[in-house]
């Protein structure tokens, strides 16, 4: 698969299937995801990668994040679209049954918080784009933050600021492509 197959076909995953993923191949995942840049050469990404009954007590984590945080917003945004609603609850209740979960935290540099966010989200990118390269399906997940600190209590983590989960697993689903938007490109200068 080439680079443009890998951007342009990887999805978020939202269904996974049981099979167990290999250690060797997610530290395959990761070692790629380590080659981000960073603001300063900083690499202040940390990945904890769970399994097993770490992985169901996040679910349940996730399921509460949904009711309390994430549906009050999808019902503004996705008021006309109930189905969209109930499959973004049905995941975050299930986290789409993946066998792995990823806690992305980051860690604070000298040089403030939008280059240290922005250095580890590259790292994200970099680990969602080599699991689809590996033919893993991933899902990053952001609407789950507001629970930090009980997630912080499964993986023990009480230094860094949890940036995302990453799912993970093998795909048990083909997502579709949504649209790109329009209007998100200027060129100036350009005659």
């Amino acid at each position: 698969m080439n680079f443009i197959n890998v951007v342009l076909g990887r999805r978020s995953i939202r269904k996974f299937k049981p099979d167990k993923v290999p250690r060797e191949l997610i530290e395959k995942v990761l070692n790629l995801a380590l080659w981000a840049p960073s603001a300063m050469n900083s690499q202040n990404w940390k990945f904890i990668i769970l399994k097993g009954h770490k992985v169901e007590e996040l679910r349940a984590i996730s399921g509460v994040a949904f009711k309390e945080h994430v549906e009050p917003a999808l019902n503004k945004v996705f008021a006309k679209y109930p189905d969209v609603i109930g499959a973004t609850g049905k995941y975050f209740e299930t986290l789409g049954g993946s066998p792995v979960a990823i806690a992305v935290y980051r860690g604070s540099t000298v040089e403030g918080l939008i280059p240290d966010v922005e250095s580890v989200a590259a790292a994200t990118q970099n680990l969602v784009l080599a699991a689809h390269f590996y033919g893993l399906g991933s899902c990053w997940m952001t609407g789950i933050l507001p629970l930090a600190d009980k997630i912080n209590k499964i993986t023990g983590e009480n230094e860094l600021e949890l940036q995302a989960i990453v799912t993970l697993g093998y795909p048990d689903i083909e997502a579709r492509a949504p649209r790109r938007k329009e209007g998100r490109v200027k060129w100036i200068g350009w005659d």
